[in-house]
């Protein structure tokens, strides 16, 4: 009964049921993602930006399954977690997709085997980040 209200929850919910808008008007999958816009409130109305699939990282979001590879990528638990936190992936490899660094669980939790993914490489992602300045 729990599994499937976890798999219910479906995990990770940005750029799904999570957004962010920072105090300039700009749309971020969620509060993590602060140096990746998906555009902004004063030039375009939130829900056109929140569907616009074109964005190659919100389509990945939007997906389902998510286009997770790796361990993710075989990983029997993707319907509860939804590859978690992507932005951890994306920041240690350049991959939004690719396994998520901070997974506390080991390949038998997961009920998977090494020769299932090993082969596999990060795909890094061209995203247009911008620069994040905080004052100082």
């Amino acid at each position: 009964h729990m599994r499937a209200k976890l798999a219910q929850w479906g995990g990770n919910s940005s750029g799904v049921n999570v957004a962010n808008i920072d105090n300039l008007g700009n749309v971020h999958p969620d509060t993590f993602w602060w140096n990746y816009n998906l555009g902004n409130v004063l030039e375009r109305p939130f829900s056109e930006i929140w569907q616009d699939t074109s964005d190659p990282l919100m389509a990945g979001f939007k997906s389902h399954p998510r286009p997770l590879r790796g361990r993710c990528g075989v990983c029997s638990f993707q319907d509860v977690c939804g590859g978690n936190t992507r932005v951890r992936a994306f920041q240690t490899t350049g991959d939004p997709w690719w396994e998520d660094p901070a997974c506390y669980l080991n390949d038998q939790e997961l009920n998977i085997n090494l020769e299932d993914y090993e082969q596999q490489q990060p795909k890094p992602l061209d995203l247009k980040l911008r620069d994040v300045r905080f004052a100082s």
